[in-house]
């Protein structure tokens, strides 16, 4: 019988030989992706943001003036400009109702901007937007002449909305809402573009408006472009002050 030759531990060394030396060179290369990797990294965070792309509809936000702003605040290091910075920076402007930043690859500022919609002057000093909520903006700024809404604090919705009622009813008789006023009693009263006062008391406020366009004609007949003042309060008829004789007529 002849014997085999030993091969077996001369082919195993050499195959474990080999994965060593396979595993080491795994190694050094994964390594020189890390360093690679690491000074890529280190690149991109010195890479600078060289311009700020602003969008928007605006109607009294100056956008060169904003623009130049952020590109002033925050125009610099890539990584290093931290959006909810830029956001608080631009709702702290006035006009800003809502706002939307990030980052564009490789060196870009996006803003989006919406402006508030300005619906009326609330109190002489502040301004309600569309959906009630009030707001500071120089009303110097205004693009449109707005009606005038006073109140308590905490009631511009209810202001608002019946400033909206009102309206409707009124524009259908060529009638036009100037101001409101709601008391701290709750009792509401209001000016026409004509300078008109209307006094409406608590309840039943539409309707008594409603009683006011019916009965218009008639007091047309009375020196309509003398009427001062209209106190609808009463259950039945009207009381009318007149600016020559500063004295009110029961209709």
């Amino acid at each position: 019988m002849t014997a085999q030759p030993a091969v077996q531990p001369t082919q195993s060394r050499a195959a474990f030989i080999s994965g060593v030396a396979f595993f080491g060179f795994s190694l050094l290369f994964f390594a020189y992706l890390s360093w690679q990797l690491v000074n890529w990294v280190q690149d991109q965070q010195s890479a600078p943001i060289s311009q700020v792309k602003l969008y928007g509809n605006f109607q009294h936000l100056d956008a060169p003036v904003l623009q130049q702003r952020l590109q002033q605040e925050y125009v610099g290091n890539f990584f290093s400009v931290n959006v909810d910075q830029v956001q608080q920076f631009l709702h702290q402007q006035h006009w800003v109702y809502q706002v939307a930043v990030r980052k564009q690859w490789p060196d870009t500022l996006v803003v989006v901007v919406t402006e508030q919609q300005p619906a009326a002057i609330w109190n002489a000093e502040q301004l309600i937007n569309k959906k009630g909520e009030v707001f500071n903006a120089p009303l110097e700024q205004l693009q449109a002449a707005l009606p005038i809404l006073h109140g308590p604090v905490g009631t511009e919705q209810d202001a608002l909305n019946m400033f909206s009622n009102m309206q409707q009813l009124l524009q259908l008789h060529d009638f036009s809402v100037r101001k409101v006023w709601l008391t701290e009693r709750f009792a509401w009263r209001l000016e026409l573009s004509d300078g008109l006062l209307l006094q409406l008391g608590r309840d039943d406020t539409l309707k008594r408006l409603q009683r006011f366009v019916d009965l218009y004609p008639t007091m047309q007949q009375h020196n309509a472009a003398g009427m001062a003042e209209v106190d609808l309060r009463y259950d039945t008829g009207i009381a009318v002050r007149y600016v020559t004789t500063e004295t009110k007529r029961k209709t």
